[in-house]
């Protein structure tokens, strides 16, 4: 299936800066404030769930474009940052961190401005939030480029480490995911490389009437439908896949009067190959209890000595009320496989390319 989604020109107001660094970005200095424990009523528990706390920041900057954090790529090394916002901003920096994987600083912030597919930012028009606003973030295999999920747009590609010169290019969808209602797009992007070919994943933020969050799965240049059962009202907010083929799944649950929650699923490889609607295990949960925030932003990688990492980033929404956060954990255990007979309906492992549907 080869559709051709429609593409309206990006505008983004970029206020007037100085230096520019690199191409187009901005330096912004930040201040930040380390996080010790995550419990706030017991700072000795470091275990929740199948996760063990390393770490954390609060960040501020005084610059409004670093603000709004909505999705999260690493490096390899956990080290380099890029985040995308929902001003249409890139936003990458560097996370220093200690030998145990606590980070301890956030480094060479850069901001830029996301260029439409004429190669301009349109600083003299700025267009209303929903026609930038920027929800997910994945990288396409030797971070050659980037895909990004745009609310109300779709997904776009955008080449080049950093892309911060590179135009947008559109990713043609399939019926089921451009008919998703306004500003409840896709919220999750996701991509693997499996024998140098890529796997593309990606699914809305919340859930139809059937209690069914929808999704879809690029596989030799053709979408495949994806369902996620929605669970006690979160929607999705971000997706990262692990070195085995599982794939860890953000959510969030706003809840008043009470607060904000936070959940990750692990959806099985075998799963993700099937037909049957997905649903997986929970690895993790926190609430108002905890060092939390608005979690829109998930990234993952292997450190030095073998242990799976998770980095959450938090969407401060430009309110005087949330903040900026940067949350370390580690896999505790390797966690349970889906048996086989878990995985209705199933295929081939995923392995196809998605450069054809992206140019």
């Amino acid at each position: 299936m080869q559709l051709a989604p429609g593409l309206v020109a990006l505008a983004l107001a970029m206020p007037a800066a100085a230096a520019e660094p690199h191409g187009g970005a901005v330096a912004v200095p930040v201040q930040t404030r380390a996080l010790s424990h995550f419990d706030l009523s017991d700072p000795s528990r470091r275990r929740f769930g199948d996760l063990d706390f390393l770490g954390g920041l609060v960040v501020r900057a005084s610059d409004e474009r670093f603000s709004s954090l909505s999705g999260l790529t690493l490096d390899s090394t956990g080290t380099r940052m890029l985040a995308v916002s929902d001003f249409g901003f890139w936003i990458s920096a560097r996370i220093v961190a200690a030998e145990d994987g606590r980070p301890t600083d956030l480094t060479d912030v850069l901001v830029a401005p996301m260029l439409d597919a004429g190669g301009k930012p349109r600083p003299n028009t700025p267009l209303p939030k929903r026609l930038v606003d920027a929800e997910a973030i994945a990288a396409l295999p030797g971070r050659t480029g980037f895909i990004v999920s745009m609310e109300g747009r779709g997904l776009v590609r955008f080449d080049g480490d950093p892309p911060f010169a590179a135009r947008m290019k559109p990713v043609a969808l399939p019926p089921w995911l451009t008919r998703l209602p306004s500003n409840r797009g896709i919220e999750a992007v996701a991509t693997r490389s499996v024998n140098g070919e890529s796997d593309l994943v990606a699914f809305a933020e919340t859930a139809d009437r059937d209690g069914r969050i929808r999704g879809g799965v690029l596989k030799a240049g053709r979408w495949k439908a994806l369902a996620l059962k929605a669970r006690d009202g979160f929607s999705v907010t971000d997706a990262a896949f692990l070195p085995g083929g599982d794939l860890l799944v953000l959510e969030r649950l706003y809840r008043r009067p009470l607060g904000l929650y936070m959940r990750l699923r692990r959806i099985g490889a075998l799963d993700l190959a099937g037909t049957a609607p997905l649903d997986g295990l929970i690895v993790a949960e926190a609430d108002f209890g905890d060092e939390i925030d608005n979690m829109e932003g998930l990234g993952l990688h292997r450190d030095p000595a073998g242990r799976e990492l998770v980095t959450l980033v938090s969407d401060d929404n430009r309110s005087m009320l949330q903040r900026t956060l940067i949350l370390r954990f580690a896999l505790a255990s390797a966690l349970p496989l889906p048996k086989p007979d878990q995985a209705a309906g199933r295929a081939s492992a995923l392995g196809s390319t998605i450069d054809s549907t992206m140019r």
